[in-house]
């Protein structure tokens, strides 16, 4: 039995180890992006979906204010019937750049909001980040000037999260760093599979015809969905640019953390795209292997070696793709933290791959499809 746990055990090993390989050195080897300028400015619409966003909007609308692009650009804020005061904030600003639109009676989530406001825009060129993030003022600039001379039909951009006081902030910024990471390495080997929805920019032509597929049927998912179908029937990008990095808020507590994630697993089953699939297959295989090894080797004693070898061999490769990543977002010290979140990961993706099936959490309110 010990054999045979053992053969499991090294083909979803290496299996993982040559995926995480082939990302870091794609990721590391990858120069900066600095596309061309161009040198007809279009106009640009901004387009966010808000729900009780009181303590994030004025942020959010200051930093999209402060813009160098010297073009026009219109901000559209998509109010998704909030029950706060966050309509009433954006309201405060007295710039004909804002635009505020409410959801009508009977409409509401994410991807109904956005759609609204993409039927509202003005610009051709339509950038989306979320009413909760700061962006950097060069970031209308060069995102446009990298959707235009790129030539491709969507740009997506790096996303972080913001620092916090909170214990776990940290291994919550690891964590989501290993997943842009992972998601930008699969840009730079032709098979895109993940994007943020707090950093991107697609044509306004592209994104009407691609309507029907950001699959409703789930909540979330209006980024990587649009990514997907855009993936396969055009050209798509990541900019790898500090500039266009986007600032988000970090989970709270560990609470919020596992609705986020919860949020977010819950639209896999949805996946059409094939190294989509290979991939969350792939990270809950690696992870199931890990906790059931863990479990055996309180009842087989030669299961630590197996164990041991599985964390040790894992938590290296993982440090050696996160070195890259971390420096890229100017945070270098925290892939030191890697073999320590080895300890607890595996747990946190068996037990968020389960509740995303059997669970649906609340998020703003509303729970989720």
């Amino acid at each position: 039995m010990s054999i045979t746990i053992a053969i499991i055990s090294i083909i979803v090993l290496a299996t993982y180890c040559f995926t995480i390989i082939l990302f870091a050195i794609t990721f590391a080897s990858k120069k900066t992006d600095n596309p061309l300028p161009i040198t007809k400015l279009p106009f640009v619409s901004i387009i966010i979906a808000c729900r009780n966003e009181e303590n994030n909007i004025n942020k959010t609308i200051e930093s999209l204010l402060q813009q160098t692009y010297k073009g026009d650009y219109e901000i559209l804020l998509i109010n998704d019937h909030s029950e706060d005061k966050t309509t009433d904030f954006a309201a405060n600003y007295k710039d004909k750049r804002i635009n505020i639109l409410n959801l009508p009676n009977k409409k509401y989530g994410k991807k109904t909001a956005l759609r609204f406001g993409v039927n509202h825009a003005k610009g051709e060129v339509l950038l989306f980040t979320d009413a909760d993030c700061l962006v950097p003022s060069q970031w209308i600039q060069i995102m446009t000037n990298g959707l235009l001379s790129y030539n491709v039909d969507m740009l997506c951009g790096p996303v972080v999260f913001q620092n916090s006081k909170s214990f776990f902030s940290p291994f919550f910024k690891l964590e989501f760093m290993s997943m842009t990471g992972s998601g930008a390495s699969g840009f730079f080997i032709k098979q895109a599979f993940m994007c943020n929805g707090a950093n991107y920019a697609v044509t306004k032509n592209i994104f009407l015809k691609n309507l029907k597929n950001l699959n409703e049927k789930y909540s979330s998912g209006d980024d990587v969905f649009l990514l997907h179908h855009t993936a396969k029937n055009g050209k798509v990008k990541f900019l790898k640019n500090n500039a266009a990095t986007v600032i988000t808020q970090s989970p709270k507590n560990l609470q919020s953390f596992f609705s986020q994630r919860i949020r977010w697993a819950s639209k896999t089953s949805g996946y059409k795209n094939p190294f989509s699939l290979y991939i969350t297959i792939l990270l809950v295989l690696m992870s199931l292997v890990l906790v059931l090894l863990a479990i055996l080797s309180l009842f087989l004693p030669n299961i630590w070696q197996i164990l041991l070898f599985t964390f040790i061999a894992k938590s290296f490769i993982d440090t050696i793709f996160m070195i890259p990543v971390c420096k890229f977002y100017g945070q270098a010290y925290l892939a030191i933290l890697t073999p320590v979140l080895q300890i607890f990961y595996p747990i946190y993706v068996v037990t968020t791959a389960i509740l995303s099936v059997f669970y649906k959490p609340y998020w703003k309110g509303r729970k989720i499809n």
